[in-house]
């Protein structure tokens, strides 16, 4: 990654027009590093410097760049300002917003609805496909030499299972972000943004879902009030059947993603704890009775 003092040089000669500008870092983030811009006209703006080895969890900076372009044209993302294709570094305006609050049933449904928004948006480059994601993950780590824990194997059965079970109702891919963490989302009245474009491109939407639910924590009272809220109506049971699915797969590709930071990360962050914390989450889930009853509702 590029120092903040390389930024301020690389963004002084793109953005002349700025004059004096102030450069401060933004908590957060694994795979960038972002940094506040306020520039003597009062402006203000966010530059996006991506990390290292961040290609090997499938991250394309060209094609987060044509996301975020296409998210801000239907309302849902901060507007994109620039791309500096040599270093891609993302320059995006800044919005006062607050963080979301995942507690909040007004919230949850406006997120319902920016996902229904996103899903009926145009068709982007790039594919999401989580049974692939997944192997990839697993076949990036061992090439980095990661050892993945003994309970990898039980998990993967359990996966197939839940694929073969969503791939008997196949949907059309769509645009989808695919790293819904409450993180990502800003709040500003009534108005929901959201936020870090990596991973997003065509997928299965109820993936999105499911991903969504994992990472706000819903209970199943929430999940059926957000289900209900992006279809514009009361969700079958199939419906519901399968964003659990989903949420419960998430838990898996997140462990893996982690196993992926074990062997290229050079953060000081415990990423075998975290892949373990997921892995374990994953494995308890599908030993649910509510599990074998999703799988049957799906499967017959």
């Amino acid at each position: 990654m590029i120092s903040i003092e390389q930024a301020r040089a690389l963004l002084k000669k793109e953005f002349s027009s700025w004059g004096s500008f102030s450069l401060s870092p933004i908590s957060g983030g694994l795979t960038n590093q972002n940094l506040l811009i306020e520039a003597s006209s009062g402006e203000k703006f966010v530059a996006r410097l991506p990390g290292e080895n961040t290609e090997l969890f499938g991250i394309d900076r060209k094609r987060e760049y044509e996301i975020s372009c296409a998210a801000w044209e239907i309302g849902i993302a901060p507007e994109p300002i620039a791309f500096l294709v040599d270093r891609e570094i993302l320059v995006t305006r800044f919005v006062e917003a607050e963080s979301i609050d995942i507690a909040d049933t007004l919230s949850i449904q406006l997120v319902a609805k920016l996902l229904k928004q996103l899903h009926s948006a145009p068709a982007v480059s790039g594919e999401f496909h989580l049974p692939t994601v997944i192997n990839d993950y697993i076949a990036t780590a061992k090439k980095c030499k990661v050892v993945h824990p003994p309970q990898l194997s039980e998990a993967l059965d359990i996966s197939e299972k839940i694929i073969d079970a969503c791939a008997l109702y196949p949907r059309a891919f769509v645009p989808c972000h695919n790293d819904l963490i409450a993180a990502n989302f800003l709040q500003n009245k009534d108005q929901i943004y959201l936020l870090d474009w990596e991973y997003g491109g065509m997928g299965d939407p109820y993936v999105d879902l499911g991903n969504c639910a994992a990472n706000f924590c819903m209970d199943d009272s929430t999940c059926f009030m957000f289900v209900e809220a992006y279809l514009g109506k009361k969700p079958s049971e199939n419906d519901i059947a399968q964003l659990h699915l989903l949420r419960v797969l998430s838990d898996l590709r997140e462990a893996l993603w982690s196993y992926v930071q074990v062997g290229v990360s050079s953060l000081d962050v415990d990423f075998h704890a975290y892949g373990i914390k997921h892995l374990d989450r994953f494995l308890l889930n599908s030993k649910s009775d509510n599990f074998r009853i999703w799988l049957k509702l799906l499967t017959g």
